[in-house]
């Protein structure tokens, strides 16, 4: 499972960050998740060598413009490049008013489909093929979501050498066991997979909180995922600030990932006034030790468990 940082910083674009968004995939879906999309979203795509294309679904956390500036032109740039399949958009109540203002307004568009569901509440958003995605309600002064993608388990590891044993030739039969279905051997034995797997390897999780104030919805999201991406715009320093304006110290946001049992936290959402992010790390960690402050192009690589 690969995440790419396209967009880090807060509220405007630096020379080094562009604005907030994420892109996940992995080796078994054959689609790419982007959540947010912030200016600048489609040049970082391609800079990150990710296919624009191959974009199935997209997730919007809120309506303040640093997060959705960038959605027109991708949705142009994929017209213009042919594309003809749907691609699912997904965000609070007001995302289709305001694709379909700006459709009007700019006197263009897009042939393919873009289907447009707006959520609420909490809960249920897609279940895609190998994954789920909820989303609960974060605390930002305006509806906003964040997002939890839950891998699907994954059937254990396939003792080759016990199920030779039973009769099962090496070869596609190997692979129908390892994939948790049961097979015919040439004898007419059924053998079936809990006879030659190990336990169930369960999937990865990922949590997508931007932008908010820690709340109980942050925790929830957040509990016992492999990598918890939340916003850290200001220093401690500035915790006053970060609670007018709804948003999360560093620490904050570390605090989040040690109470919810995260495994890895990256911080997002950072704010222009800082140039050195190490001094931001060094902060969170103190909380939380395995902290990572992204920057624009990164790619965390998160192993199987």
């Amino acid at each position: 499972m690969r995440v790419t940082f396209l967009g880090t910083s807060a509220g405007m674009p630096t020379i080094e960050r562009s604005l907030p968004a994420v892109v996940l995939t992995t080796t078994n879906w054959r689609e790419a998740l982007l959540f947010d999309c912030g200016e600048g979203t489609q040049v970082r795509l391609r800079q990150s060598g990710i296919k624009p294309g191959k974009l199935s679904r997209i997730f919007i956390s809120h309506l303040h413009a640093d997060h959705v500036t960038g959605l027109l032109g991708l949705l142009l740039t994929l017209q213009m490049l042919g594309r003809d399949t749907p691609l699912y958009l997904y965000g609070p109540p007001g995302l289709r008013r305001y694709l379909e203002t700006s459709r009007s307004l700019l006197q263009s568009g897009w042939a393919y489909p873009t289907p447009v569901q707006e959520m609420s509440e909490a809960g249920l958003v897609v279940e895609g093929p190998g994954y789920t995605v909820t989303c609960d309600l974060l605390e930002h002064g305006v509806p906003t979501l964040g997002y939890r993608v839950r891998e699907a388990d994954r059937p254990g590891t396939l003792d080759a050498d016990r199920a030779v044993e039973l009769g099962v030739p090496k070869g596609p039969l190997m692979g129908v066991l390892q994939s948790g279905e049961p097979v015919t051997t040439a004898t007419g034995r059924v053998v079936r997979p809990e006879e030659v797997l190990g336990p169930t390897r369960p999937g990865r999780r990922v949590a997508y909180c931007t932008d908010t104030r820690p709340c109980p919805a942050d925790l929830r999201l957040a509990q016992d995922v492999d990598l918890l991406i939340h916003e850290g715009t200001f220093a401690s320093n500035m915790a006053e600030d970060a609670a007018r304006k709804g948003h999360s110290t560093v620490t904050e946001a570390a605090r989040v990932a040690r109470d919810a049992g995260a495994r890895r936290l990256a911080i997002t959402h950072v704010s222009p006034r800082y140039s050195d992010p190490e001094l931001l790390r060094a902060e969170a960690a103190e909380v939380f030790p395995n902290t990572t402050v992204v920057s624009d192009l990164q790619v965390l690589e998160l192993p199987a468990r």
